[in-house]
């Protein structure tokens, strides 16, 4: 993704001074409280007894605090008022630029509706079509300006804890580090660059694109509606694949692999984010519009237990989704399962059979038949081995890996077991709480592995040679709620190599070496 930094605004200097002035009385009125609060202080406590001088002077010093948050508040409200006006201004301006459009809309309509004449109702239609999508595309314009206008008029008051946000990086003190202050940069840089990215087109290259996915549940709204805390599951995720390559992701449980998985699929709705299938932005498509792309797009459950119906047929299973989608003619349905069946080392007389009558493996190829029984282009694979024996497993990958090469598959692989990825993945991306943290290809994070989360999970792969020490790198504690993920960079809890800096600036998703992205501060980062 490309890396678009927006300077940060500055009011005009007329607003600037009247904003420093009003600063400058709240100031003021804060001395005079705090003399006042004093010279009253010091005056009860000339006849007071020593525990109630002591009494006096806590009383003191908390009233000297509220006074302090006080005028800290009220020169918030004075910057944001400031910042409102100011961007109010520039919405105007977007607003009265939009009128024109729309003017001009309709009276170019208006003209060619007037050059037609009366009875070519059909080029009438067509024109009025054509000025209702011009208007409506004005409207989505004007409206990404108003955002991208919030996102990038800031206050006085927010400049100024942001330059002693920097001040404080810069020298690696942060006792006065304002985490908030930071968070809401890090929303606004992640916002603007997606902004930035929906311009762009989709890579010719790629059968998938993803780009800033996220996938958040709510949790708690206000009583309007408004979400006030949500689960993200999926934040901020972005990669390409193209056609007959296997992606692997990995990463611990609850990291929101499969969550990824299903809203590429759209099986989740996306919160946020583009998703480029074949060219096309799929992020907002209806139902509707998703029904003639299930049969390229499909997905093999983790469970071959659950994910079966236990009251139909192999052959009824198998047959359903064929013709439904009308895949091939009536008539040739029952040749064409059988044929899918053969492909997927399934009998012919399993046909009439139950699901409970077969053992996993053998429910795992039935559930592999039906995703490819469509003829699919991309199959997200959702940790499809991870409940069968280590021999049943190798067999799986192995069709799995036959079937790519013969269809032409592409495949989104999700596994926690990296031997298993390392064997039939071209390129990995390494998941933390909703977060990629390290993408390349097969050889370079087999080689080099950068981010010490990648570290931790390739140190714990046992090595067959009994002559070969491991060095283990044991994670402490557990994998932190994606409902309230920690501040700055999400690993630093458990880190082993965490500095000061982790704990409050997220790091940079960087290229350190040709298609491996890393996300850590233990290299260097675009500002250094």
């Amino acid at each position: 993704m490309s890396e678009n930094k927006q300077p940060v605004p500055v009011a005009n200097e007329q607003e600037q001074l009247s904003v420093e002035e009003s600063f400058q009385r709240a100031d003021d009125a804060l001395q005079e409280r705090i003399a006042s609060l004093r010279a009253q202080a010091e005056e009860e406590q000339k006849n007071a007894p020593e525990e109630a001088a002591r009494a006096i002077a806590e009383k003191l010093e908390a009233a000297i605090a509220a006074a302090r948050k006080a005028t800290e508040k009220e020169k918030k409200a004075i910057a944001e008022a400031a910042r409102k006006r100011e961007a109010d201004a520039k919405k105007a301006e977007v607003d009265a630029a939009l009128a024109q459009k729309t003017e001009a809309a309709k009276a170019a309509a208006q003209s060619a509706i007037d050059a037609v004449g009366d009875d070519a109702k059909a080029e009438k239609k067509r024109v009025l079509g054509k000025m209702k999508e011009e208007i409506a595309a004005a409207k989505r314009d004007a409206a990404k300006e108003k955002r991208v206008i919030d996102l990038t008029t800031l206050s006085v008051f927010e400049q100024q804890k942001l330059a002693e946000n920097a001040a404080c990086v810069k020298s690696g003190d942060f006792t006065s580090f304002d985490d908030e202050t930071e968070r809401r940069k890090e929303n606004r840089e992640h916002e603007l660059a997606a902004f930035a990215d929906e311009t762009s087109p989709a890579d010719p290259d790629a059968l998938l694109e993803v780009r800033h996915l996220k996938m958040y549940f709510p949790l708690k709204k206000s009583m309007s509606g408004k979400v006030l805390q949500a689960l993200r599951a999926v934040d901020d995720v972005s990669f390409k694949l193209k056609a007959g390559e296997t992606l692997g992701i990995v990463g611990e449980s609850g990291c929101g692999k499969t969550t990824m998985g299903r809203a590429i699929l759209k099986l989740y709705q996306p919160t946020g984010g583009q998703i480029f299938f074949e060219g096309a932005d799929i992020a907002r498509y209806k139902s509707s519009q998703m029904r003639p792309l299930r049969t390229k797009m499909q997905i093999i459950f983790q469970d071959p237990y659950s994910s079966l119906p236990p009251r139909s047929t192999v052959g009824g299973i198998l047959a359903e989704p064929v013709r439904v989608h009308n895949i091939v003619p009536k008539a040739e349905t029952k040749d064409y399962v059988l044929s899918v069946m053969e492909q997927c080392g399934l009998r012919d007389y399993y046909f009439e059979r139950y699901p409970h009558e077969f053992s996993g493996g053998q429910r795992q190829r039935i559930c592999i038949a039906r995703a490819l029984s469509v003829k699919p282009r991309l199959v997200v694979c959702d940790e499809p081995v991870s409940a069968l024996d280590v021999s049943i497993q190798a067999q799986i990958i192995n069709l799995l890996r036959r079937l790519q090469q013969e269809m032409g598959l592409t495949y989104v692989f999700i596994s926690h077991d990296l031997s298993v990825v390392k064997h039939i993945s071209d390129r990995i991306g390494v998941m933390y709480l909703g977060s990629m943290v390290e993408f390349g290809d097969k050889k370079s994070i087999f080689r080099n592995p950068m981010h010490p989360y990648t570290q931790a999970l390739f140190s714990a792969i046992p090595n067959p040679n009994p002559d070969v020490k491991m060095e283990r790198i044991v994670l402490s504690g557990d994998i932190p709620s994606p409902a309230n993920p920690p501040r700055g960079c999400k690993f630093n809890t458990r880190c082993p190599k965490a500095k000061e800096i982790c704990k409050h600036v997220a790091p940079a998703y960087r290229e350190y070496e040709a298609g491996h992205f890393v996300a850590c501060h233990c290299y260097p980062q675009g500002d250094e």
